[in-house]
């Protein structure tokens, strides 16, 4: 009967033995792979040292641009329009503007936690927007929709558009800048 119990308790231990150390840690350095209908876009060349998964560019008519403001602005069709920047508000700080604002007045929030807001305001139509603070490592990023295009037209985005550029937002993942090749002697 010993012998049974301490040959069961022996294999018990070695089943929980092997599989602790067949445990990986969590590696930050490994890049998460990419949902499907996403491209990852290195926004180095950009001035924002990140990469981001958005929506493929490859038969979709789209604009990467860099906005007065410091802004990069990336637009996927009429549906993906988003502003990227290295300094932004705090979180307090921009709910404050959003709900003082008096011309696209503020509804409700709709999703929050500490990084990150969805809310609904009302102009003429009901609109929804996000604001996030994406944070990792040494880096933070702020990022926001979009909603006025270049040619001044405003775009009204559903509450699944703005989860999706949201969603594409806390992709952002810092990039080292590639190092310059020594100079020969």
């Amino acid at each position: 009967m010993y012998k049974l119990l301490i040959t069961g308790s022996l294999i018990c231990a070695m089943f929980s033995f092997n599989s602790c150390t067949t445990d990986k840690p969590v590696d930050t350095d490994v890049e998460v792979p990419l949902a499907p209908g996403m491209i990852r876009m290195n926004l180095l060349s950009y001035g924002i040292p990140a990469t981001i998964d958005i929506p493929d560019t490859t038969e979709r008519p789209h604009v990467i641009e860099s906005l007065p403001s410091g802004d990069l602005h990336i637009s996927v069709q009429k549906w993906f329009n988003i502003s990227l920047n290295v300094s932004g508000m705090n979180m307090d700080r921009k709910k404050k503007d959003i709900a003082g604002n008096d011309v696209d007045k503020f509804q409700s929030w709709v999703a929050e936690d500490s990084v990150s807001i969805i809310y609904k305001t009302q102009m003429v139509n009901e609109e929804f927007h996000f604001y996030a603070i994406i944070k990792k490592g040494e880096r933070t990023f702020y990022a926001e929709d979009h909603f006025q295009g270049t040619d001044g037209t405003v775009t009204n985005f559903s509450e699944p558009q703005i989860q999706s550029m949201l969603n594409a937002a806390k992709t952002l993942t810092p990039v080292k800048p590639a190092a310059k090749p020594a100079a020969k002697s």
